[in-house]
């Protein structure tokens, strides 16, 4: 007999996920003024209904940059110049 427990056909197949789609965490620059990003490419997640957005920022504090996974919303498109922050203009995108 067959063991119970955690597993069988009730799983989630998740190897082909991109991975967690999330914000910005807040810092200086998002709380006071506002900062660039752009779009780099437009994905389509495994699992998911909207598609998901690669979004490049430049780090405030070190020299590197900061690849984020977003929601696409309506209108974006790869190249796009996306600004986040409390002083961000709101367009189609940001």
């Amino acid at each position: 007999a067959q063991r119970k427990g955690k597993g069988g056909i009730f799983k989630a197949h998740i190897r082909t996920r991109k991975g967690a789609v999330k914000l910005r965490p807040l810092d200086y620059a998002e709380k006071h003024g506002y900062i660039r990003g752009v779009i780099k490419e437009i994905i389509h997640d495994p699992g998911r209904g909207a598609p998901v957005a690669k979004v490049q920022f430049l780090n405030a504090y070190r020299y590197k940059r900061d690849t984020e996974l977003m929601i696409a919303t309506e209108g974006m498109y790869t190249g796009q110049f996306i600004y986040c922050g409390k002083k961000a203009t709101l367009t189609c995108g940001n």
